[in-house]
């Protein structure tokens, strides 16, 4: 099967400091900028990539120096497709700071990103028993029209919804399984999800509204599956964290992945699960999208 992700592509540029900023305050960093690729589409896609997953990736990039460099990063990871176009736009870009503990608060400005059209994905070459990953970089209307076409052709359709935007009931309908974290599926569903049981009832009312499987990530606590007949947490593996840059993309792609691979829906987390712990043990997101044998041995070391 192959997976077709559409999506963003960006340009990271990452602060490290012992501690976030508080608003209004200059806080030096510890280390040195780091610039590298991201945009969550990139990202998904790169890590089906390393992951030996058969990928086509659909994206916009930029103008100038940034857009040639987003575009020598999708040639590096053999994403650089038909599928991918360029705007007169700039590129996206996304302001990362991080903390010691790895935590971290980002911005983006999606540039490029917000002129990936429906018509852009009108010739996908989706064929039945494919998987479209998308997520919300990019404008929703062209996530519903990858999702319908994906639908039509007998696809599966895979949503993370980041960042979280109000959704269409049209696009709910069409969604097989969707990734959220907490703080998407909160603003998704207007529920609390601070503790386990919150994010089992906000889940049960995305299945409500129209998603067939819902697998919510919740950090260091794992990942929570939640369909109609019921909800499994699965538990994540436990690191010395450096950086959640890109964690849930590791999951996404893991998970895709191990779609892909005709696993069950529960391995095929498990996987997500063990990207998603291995990138959070690197600095930046590129460095933490695994190879499958680099998981293998990660798995092994614990």
């Amino acid at each position: 099967m192959s997976i077709v992700v559409v999506g963003s592509i960006g340009i990271d540029f990452v602060a490290v400091a012992a501690r976030l900023p508080k608003i209004g305050e200059t806080v030096l960093a510890t280390q040195p900028l780091h610039i590298g690729p991201g945009g969550k589409g990139f990202n998904q896609a790169a890590g089906v990539a390393r992951l030996g997953g058969e990928v086509r990736f659909a994206t916009k990039t930029g103008r100038g120096d940034l857009g040639r460099q987003a575009r020598s990063f999708m040639e590096l990871e053999g994403l650089l497709t038909p599928l991918a176009t360029e705007s007169d736009a700039d590129n996206q870009v996304a302001l990362i700071f991080v903390d010691d503990l790895g935590h971290n608060m980002i911005s983006v400005t999606p540039g490029a990103s917000a002129d990936l059209l429906p018509p852009d994905v009108d010739n996908l070459g989706i064929v039945p028993g494919d998987i479209l990953l998308a997520q919300l970089e990019i404008p929703v209307a062209t996530v519903a029209a990858a999702a319908r076409h994906a639908k039509n052709a007998g696809a599966t359709v895979v949503l993370n919804p980041a960042p979280a935007a109000p959704l269409p009931e049209e696009l709910l309908q069409l969604i097989d399984i969707a990734t959220p974290n907490e703080t998407e599926l909160s603003m998704l569903t207007g529920l609390p999800t601070a503790t386990t049981s919150e994010v089992v009832a906000a889940a049960e009312r995305l299945v409500s509204m129209g998603v067939e499987e819902v697998v919510a990530t919740v950090g260091s606590k794992g990942a929570i599956h939640v369909n109609r007949s019921g909800s499994t947490t699965y538990p994540s593996i436990l690191v010395d964290a450096v950086d959640s840059t890109g964690a849930g993309d590791a999951f996404n792609a893991g998970l895709a992945v191990g779609l892909s691979r005709g696993l069950e829906l529960g391995d095929a987390i498990r996987l997500g699960c063990r990207a998603g712990a291995y990138c959070v043990t690197k600095l930046g997101v590129l460095d933490g999208l695994g190879t499958m044998a680099q998981l293998d041995e990660f798995a092994v070391q614990l």
